[in-house]
């Protein structure tokens, strides 16, 4: 098959610009001008597309995103009333159906409601104290329940808080219905585990959105064994399509066994693998349990949560590289990204365990048992202190950071930060300036899965100039950013050798859109759309208004 009239950047410093491609068997074999490709028995003209190395999402949740696709989406609502209005349409709209469990939804954020404050157990209590009733705020770290729900997980006023959680109480000490990070475990564990048969459609629904905005992968951050086993299920008949890296969570419960197992050394059919475990240090700024050095600004004497001590994290990580999995650690706030520093650093000293990079191919980890394992990754790296954005490349650690996060955390950041901590939060230039590899992703379905939000937020730090966070010192250039969504998060899975580029010999995973995301006005890059997602040679999407072509035609 041969691609052609395109601007193909290749992201391949031996040459970033082509008109061609040339893709056999899955593979790149050519790339170039049209002459330079040679024949193929087929061709596709793509009539001047924009063609780039297949998009990766280097930090997502799919399960949860293909899962939330069918609950409750509170993501736009401007009120507590509003949020309330539509639980209770998902209630009536259950009635006659038999329903009889509990009512979930996601995405909501006191922060663009009125006053900004934390709704209540009472306000859901109006729509229902028969179902009870859980719905996720946007990050994914809190939850808020009415009372049916805090009676069926027995939370009551004498009950203490659990360690790296909070139970948010009124004045007289009764629960709230808001749970913070641990806490809302409490009310998740009287949840009925979905079906297995929903998990999968939810898995395979996720990878045909995706596929549908230009991603050919993402990195999963955070899933338990029992969803391993449908990953790999939907990766041998076929129903992912694009490719998913796996992380394990540090909490499950068959961790010993996975861990004994080790990871994936090869995709499962070519969509699947398994290789990193999740640690969680502290939670979010938006529900204030992000682990900071000093108090929130806007609530003083509070500086988060730490979830993880860091014997724990010394501990866990150890045993993860010494297994032969990558660590994944989740730390927002800067007292969470010192402590997984520090435990790194410590790590290194004590095990002999260093990783060293290998130009042009995976990372490898050096010690005792060299498995090729690509970098410790500091997941998130919001806020960080001056010294410790220069650390992380000292280190040898990759950051993991989510661009468009700046803009959605735009409006009430200022008030949880300051002046002075607003100074150096997403400071993704500053992180590349230290020597670190940046990958970026989204956090979907905390943010939108389209992959161009996420660029347009690194290239702009937000739309207009109304904050802080508005400096330009810290943005990232267009290449820079179109690298943190390709060569970067292949880096980290250890693909580079094989994806991240489109160059002779590597997978044919490429993204093709509308418009020249290189060149095109920064506010005109919301506006493009996917035309193709190509995986392995395989068309994973095309726009219901364009058909492959046969020999000759133009795409279109």
């Amino acid at each position: 098959m041969i691609y052609e009239n395109a601007r193909i950047w290749t992201g391949d410093p031996a040459g970033l610009w082509a008109e061609a491609m040339r893709v056999e068997a899955g593979r790149i074999q050519a790339i170039g001008s049209r002459s330079a490709v040679g024949e193929g028995s087929e061709r596709v003209d793509l009539g001047g597309s924009f063609v780039c190395p297949g998009l990766i999402d280097s930090h997502a949740h799919i399960l949860g995103f293909g899962l939330g696709l069918d609950r409750v989406d509170l993501s736009q609502s401007r009120s507590s009333e509003e949020a309330v209005d539509l639980v209770a349409k998902d209630i009536a709209s259950k009635a006659n159906t038999g329903h009889t469990g509990w009512i979930r939804g996601r995405g909501w954020d006191q922060n663009k409601w009125p006053g900004r404050r934390y709704p209540s157990r009472k306000d859901l209590d109006r729509v229902s104290r028969d179902f009870p009733i859980s719905l996720t705020r946007v990050d994914g770290h809190a939850v808020w329940v009415n009372t049916r729900a805090l009676e069926l997980a027995r939370i009551q006023r004498e009950n203490p808080d659990p360690a790296g959680g909070k139970i948010h109480r009124d004045e007289a000490g009764n629960p709230t219905g808001i749970l913070v990070d641990t806490a809302k475990g409490l009310t998740d564990a009287m949840i009925p585990e979905v079906e297995e048969e929903t998990k999968l459609t939810a898995i395979r629904n996720a990878a045909t959105a995706m596929a549908e905005v230009g991603l050919t992968g993402a990195h999963d951050m955070g899933m338990s064994s029992r969803e391993l086993e449908l990953y790999r299920q939907s990766a041998r008949t076929g129903d992912l399509g694009v490719r998913i890296y796996g992380a394990l969570s540090l909490d499950d419960s068959n961790l010993d066994a996975v861990l004994e197992a080790g990871p994936d050394r090869e995709w499962q059919n070519g969509t699947f693998r398994l290789g990193m475990v999740k640690f969680f240090v502290d939670g979010a700024l938006g529900s204030r349990g992000a682990a900071l050095l000093e108090p929130y600004t806007d609530d003083p004497g509070n500086t988060g949560l730490l979830i993880l001590s860091a014997e724990d994290l010394e501990q866990g990580m150890f045993r993860a590289l010494r297994s032969g999995f990558q660590c994944a650690v989740h730390a927002i706030g800067d007292r969470a990204a010192r402590l997984a520093l520090d435990t790194w650093g410590t790590l290194q000293v004590k095990s002999g365990i260093r990783i060293h990079r290998v130009p042009g191919s995976t990372a490898s980890l050096v010690g005792d048992r060299p498995p090729v394992i690509p970098p410790v990754r500091l997941e998130h790296a919001q806020v960080m202190h001056p010294t410790d954005l220069l650390r992380v490349g000292e280190l040898g650690v990759a950051a993991s950071v989510q661009p468009v996060h700046c803009i959605s955390d735009m409006a009430w950041v200022p008030d949880r930060l300051g002046s002075d901590r607003l100074e150096r939060a997403y400071a993704w230039r500053s992180l590349i300036a230290g020597g670190a590899v940046l990958a970026a992703g989204s956090d979907f379905p905390v943010e939108s899965h389209d992959p161009l939000r996420g660029i347009f937020a690194a290239v702009t730090r937000g739309s207009s100039g109304e904050s802080a966070f508005k400096k330009g010192e810290l943005s990232l250039s267009r290449e820079e950013a179109m690298v943190a969504f390709t060569a970067a998060p292949a880096y980290l899975s250890g693909d580079l050798h094989r994806l991240g580029t489109l160059s002779p010999g590597k997978l044919a995973d490429f993204s093709v859109y509308d418009r020249n995301l290189m060149t095109c006005p920064p506010q005109d890059i919301l506006n493009a759309h996917a035309i193709l997602t190509v995986v392995e040679g395989q068309v994973r999407w095309a726009d219901p208004s364009v058909t492959i072509p046969a020999e000759g035609e133009r795409l279109g």
